[in-house]
């Protein structure tokens, strides 16, 4: 362990200059020559599944491409797929409900309350972890890169463990609350608070508060391997991926599920799922330029052509996603791709159908 440590202590030094911030401002070359939504997803070639509504309407619910390329099965808007880091929207309501019943006083709260021993614990804030204002580094380049070179099998508090490592021997990248970065490092640990506050595990807690009330039949941790026909298998550059370690993605990007789940999670979102006060916490209020992103928690707010949205993609291996809320509209944008490293293409969709369709 302590050579793995020293190893992995080196890789985040290497990959702080490298790693990705999921979520960066989004492209503003949206298609000027634009018919349909179906047209526009076929011209781009896109490979998934999509539903794109305004209130009760649907505007486009259907899969494009093949969810499995050997049998030549197309994708469709059954099946499951990862859905990598919208997993934070599910993992920052867990904790804006526990702040409802009790085991959480406030977001202000400092991880030293919590975790006593934790490196620079008293200056960090619930809200900088929500928020990716910690200035903790994002260890899932460094484990990842580890487990593949290594085949070695990581657990979740052996992670934190490497992640506290980091920080007692490197520090913050910056003072809590003064930057954003994008971190998965916040998001795992707000998934072992929810564990150890409620003595369930993290899927558990999320499966009693989220998936049974909203009847998320489909939603749940992923399997490392994909397998049965009920889920699309993922590429990346055309080759079908191999297994991958959910629990390295944790409640930072561990769930799978599909379009009807998520269809019913961003109704609940834009309804009644969180009071008004809750919803302040979750989502940031706009700037007044368009094209800017504000970090909230789970989500992202931005304005395209004077409309309000809220939003947050995901990335893991063989896959690509892409969850949005318009209020005022009352609609949806869900692309749940079954290729890797497709974020640029998921936000050019994402401009194009909001300033075509909405």
């Amino acid at each position: 362990m302590g050579k793995l440590k020293v190893m992995l202590a080196m890789a985040f030094l290497i990959s702080l200059a490298s790693c990705i911030e999921e979520d960066a401002n989004p492209p503003t070359d949206a298609n000027s020559e634009y018919n349909s939504a179906a047209a526009y997803l076929e011209e781009m070639e896109f490979s998934g599944s999509v539903l794109i509504s305004k209130g009760d309407e649907y505007l486009l619910k259907r899969g494009f491409g093949m969810a499995d390329q050997a049998n030549n099965i197309p994708n469709d808007p059954g099946l499951i797929y990862r859905i990598g880091s919208i997993t934070k929207s599910f993992t920052a309501a867990a904790v804006v409900k526990l702040k409802r019943e009790g085991y959480i006083n406030s977001l202000d709260q400092t991880l030293s309350e919590f975790s006593p021993d934790f490196p620079y614990g008293d200056q960090i804030t619930i809200q900088h972890l929500m928020n990716h204002q910690s200035g903790i580094p994002d260890y899932v380049g460094p484990v990842e890169n580890y487990a593949e070179e290594n085949n070695y099998h990581f657990d979740t508090e052996e992670i934190f463990d490497i992640i506290i490592e980091s920080i007692e021997e490197d520090g913050l990248d910056f003072i809590p609350g003064e930057f954003f970065a994008y971190s998965n490092s916040n998001y795992l640990i707000l998934g072992l608070l929810i564990e150890a506050l409620t003595d369930l595990s993290y899927q558990e807690y999320l499966s009693q508060n989220i998936y049974a009330p909203l009847n998320l039949n489909h939603t749940g941790k992923g399997p490392d391997t994909i397998s049965g026909e009920e889920r699309a298998k993922g590429y990346n550059n055309g080759q079908e991926v191999g297994p991958y370690q959910m629990q390295i993605a944790y409640s930072a990007g561990e769930i799978e599920s599909n379009i009807e789940d998520l269809e019913k999670w961003g109704k609940a979102l834009l309804s009644d799922f969180f009071t008004e006060g809750e919803k302040e916490l979750i989502f940031a209020p706009p700037l007044e330029q368009n094209n800017i992103n504000v970090p909230g928690a789970g989500f992202f707010t931005l304005k395209i052509n004077e409309q309000v949205i809220y939003h947050h993609g995901g990335d893991i291996d063989g896959f690509t996603s892409l969850l949005v809320l318009l209020p005022e509209s009352e609609g949806l944008i869900i692309l749940l791709s079954n290729e890797q490293d497709k974020s640029e293409e998921r936000y050019q969709i994402m401009e194009t159908i909001v300033k075509n369709e909405y």
